[in-house]
């Protein structure tokens, strides 16, 4: 690991602290840096220590991407390193951080532990999204999280059908309907009721979004079938598919959604002595007692 990217929230002066005071040390300890050309600019970052890059070109040929600020620019950066199979970890300067499990008090040290060699390296599922509009594709996707089938504000609610390797499940009347991979089960599909899916674990979500039945509730199935979503009686054009949060795209009436697992995967490494379970209790504060001092209501 000698060879290192940096891709850094760019709102957040703290990140961008935390980038130059990371791209220092790494420098110290011989490694080559790379940093967006964004960040080299807002943070005032030498040349000699470290070489501005596009976003997009900074992951190919790196050892490893460190990622500094929260899920959404975990994501982002997932977009960038696309199949390049370049490893991401994420230093959370955020709120949550499921994704930038790191926090910036610990970024050093975890770092030197990576550069000692002692880190865990784990493949998380990519879905591949399709749309197939009168038997042509018109959009193709990689995501990390989810895709979300969802209403605009004045929309009515969504009617679709879902099969899966062509054998029919169910239709629904809904708000929306998220598709999730395990990664993506502590994000939207969590507030919307789905369970918490071990991040290794080769099964995709469905989720419905506040459902006209209540017997259509969220369903776990094999990560190696074909999802196929149809939509019917949409009523206005406010209707998208939004990618992982960060990207939308209209739907019309008769649009097919394709869902399935991509051959490629996401390489997320981890420190030697990270504990997923541990990560749970913290980040939703597992355990803690109603009323007690950590509690917000106080």
């Amino acid at each position: 690991m000698r060879n290192i990217g940096i891709i850094t929230k760019l709102s957040d002066p703290e990140a961008l602290k935390a980038t130059k005071d990371l791209a220092k040390w790494l420098y110290k300890q011989g490694c080559k840096v790379a940093i967006t050309q964004e960040t080299a600019k807002d943070a005032k970052i030498a040349k000699k220590i470290a070489t501005p890059a596009d976003q997009e070109k900074l992951p190919h040929n790196r050892d490893l991407v460190v990622v500094i600020g929260g899920d959404g620019t975990f994501i982002a950066a997932c977009r960038a390193v696309g199949t390049t199979g370049t490893p991401l970890l994420g230093i959370n300067m955020g709120r949550l951080g499921f994704l930038t499990e790191v926090t910036k008090d610990a970024m050093l040290s975890t770092m030197a532990e990576i550069l000692d060699g002692r880190y865990t390296i784990e493949k998380r599922m990519l879905l591949a999204i399709k749309i197939k509009r009168k038997n042509k594709e018109i959009l193709k996707y990689l995501v990390l999280n989810d895709a979300v089938i969802h209403k605009g504000a004045l929309a009515r609610m969504l009617e679709y059908e879902v099969a899966i390797d062509k054998q029919f499940v169910f239709s629904s009347r809904a708000d929306g309907l998220i598709i999730s991979s395990p990664t993506g089960s502590t994000a939207y599909s969590l507030s919307a009721g789905g369970p918490i899916i071990h991040p290794t674990l080769n099964t995709i979500l469905l989720v419905p979004i506040c459902p006209h039945t209540l017997t259509n509730r969220p369903i776990a199935v094999p990560g190696d079938g074909i999802i196929s979503i149809t939509l019917s009686n949409i009523s206005s054009l406010d209707q998208r598919l939004t990618l992982d949060g960060q990207t939308g795209f209209p739907l019309q009436e008769g649009d097919k959604i394709l869902i399935k697992q991509s051959k490629h995967q996401l390489h997320v490494l981890h420190a030697a002595d990270r504990n997923y379970y541990s990560i749970l209790r913290e980040k939703l504060r597992w355990g803690e007692q109603v009323g007690s001092k950590t509690d917000p209501k106080n």
